[in-house]
């Protein structure tokens, strides 16, 4: 039986590039498309990739056996600013599908048994997130039901700013949830949709734990008391959350762990999972690395844009994003194992450490769906 290993994974795969990945980026940036729209570019061109060659499936492959991660959560989106939210998610849901449908060890799943049974054979899962709802959904809260039935099972309230249902966590004031992030908040409970507040500002996401019926997330955060940044959860979240039987993953960004350094020294992130565990208890805690474009990952010619684009999305100067940058021994997807060596090196028992892995998410799911 093989564990459970879970990542929130923006990104999703590896972005090693291709001959015609890269030619599809470069015909995009010619083309007058913004770094976004290159890099969904990038992104189609890689499907097409996986439909046709089997020697670069392996090679995914390959990467996530390296990584050993078996579960993955990718947000569906694109960073085009060029392009509506709403449009974005649904032609990303749809490129998904399109690597599932390609990919015979991709498997699309919708419920914490499939989860297992996808990790159990050797298989990559794929859990679907949107990170900002009120966007995705225009106010329209029957769109929770079009997103969960394409196989979305995370929502995020709301990104920085503030939208429909709530503020995040860099707009300027945080009234908490409107009418109609209630509203939306119990269509997830009805669905069995995780509730996730991760960029939400600090009154929304105590609103959000208090009035969701089932136990809410943060997926992919740190304790502000290790690092004073506005991505952080404050000591009264952390306490709401554990009271409420909750979750939460620690990210593994250096410049919020270590506000503007894109430097900062590794150990940060096992300090906020210690100091999570400390708060929440050793089961309610897993990873979320946040992994992605801001990484080494991203090709050179995009990196300007796509801060430009980060930017766009409620990130000031202040809050110190770079792009193009690794975190210390993870300079690629591949070296997530370097996660499961620290957790032991710092005192967590074999089993504590397969619960922070992939065990803790997956029963928190289970506590969500009921």
């Amino acid at each position: 039986m093989t564990d459970p290993v879970f990542d929130y994974y923006p990104r999703g795969t590896p972005l090693f590039l291709s001959d015609a990945m890269e030619t599809a980026m470069h015909e995009a940036l010619s083309a007058g498309r913004p770094a976004g729209g290159a890099l969904d570019a990038i992104e189609n061109a890689q499907v097409r990739q996986l439909e046709r060659d089997p020697a670069f499936r392996d090679r995914m492959r390959e990467a996530y056996a390296t990584a050993g991660v078996n579960l993955v959560s990718p947000t569906m989106g694109s960073l085009d600013p060029t392009k509506p939210f709403r449009e974005g998610v649904r032609q990303d849901v749809a490129r998904w599908q399109a690597r599932v449908d390609a990919v015979e060890w991709f498997e699309r799943v919708t419920t914490p048994a499939e989860a297992r049974a996808v990790a159990d054979r050797g298989d990559v899962g794929v859990i679907p997130n949107v990170q900002n709802l009120g966007a995705a959904i225009v106010g329209d809260v029957d769109e929770v039901d079009v997103l969960y039935n394409a196989g979305v099972r995370i929502g995020q309230l709301t990104y920085n700013s503030q939208n429909d249902l709530g503020h995040g966590c860099t707009e300027r004031v945080d009234a908490g949830l409107s009418n109609l992030g209630i509203e939306a908040v119990e269509r997830m409970n009805d669905l069995g949709m995780v509730v996730d507040l991760s960029h939400c500002g600090r009154e929304t996401t105590l609103d959000g734990i208090a009035v969701s019926e089932a136990p809410a997330a943060v997926t992919h955060s740190f304790p502000r008391a290790v690092s004073p940044h506005d991505r952080g959860k404050s000591e009264t979240e952390l306490a709401a959350l554990a009271d409420a039987d909750g979750y939460m993953g620690i990210l593994a960004v250096p410049f919020f762990l270590d506000p503007g350094n894109s430097d900062a020294d590794f150990d940060i992130f096992f300090d906020a999972v210690e100091h999570t565990v400390d708060r929440l208890g050793v089961d309610r805690v897993g990873v979320g690395t946040d992994w992605g474009s801001w990484t080494p990952e991203l090709p050179e010619p995009l990196r300007e844009g796509i801060l430009r684009s980060f930017q766009g999305m409620g990130f000031r100067e202040e809050h110190g994003v770079d792009i193009g940058v690794g975190y210390g021994p993870v300079q690629a997807y591949e070296d997530w194992g370097v996660i499961p060596e620290g957790l032991r090196e710092r005192g967590f028992t074999d089993e504590e450490v397969g619960g922070l892995l992939g065990e803790n998410v997956l029963d928190y799911w289970a506590r969500v769906v009921g």
